[in-house]
């Protein structure tokens, strides 16, 4: 699988488990691909984005919030970069 395969298993993992739409990857460490996840809306209606991590073999895990930001932040940084 490529990276794009593991955004896109993340994307419905999303989507099916909070109804979140907004994805972003976070890096990779150990074989596990992390990324952010959260939705559009306005801020007080919008839930606290989420970090799950996606294995090789497409196993998903959620992260505990003690990660929560630590993903976030990496995920953020990434997104900056790109301009």
């Amino acid at each position: 699988m490529e990276k794009k395969d593991y955004l896109k298993i993340a994307q419905e993992y999303s989507i099916k488990t909070w109804n979140f739409d907004i994805v972003h990857f976070a890096g990779e460490e150990n074989g596990w691909y992390y990324y952010s996840c959260t939705r559009e809306g306005r801020p007080h209606y919008s839930s606290m984005p989420v970090a799950i991590r996606v294995n090789h073999n497409g196993e998903i895990e959620e992260l505990p919030s003690s990660l929560w930001m630590k993903v976030n932040a990496d995920a953020y940084r990434l997104l900056q970069s790109q301009y």
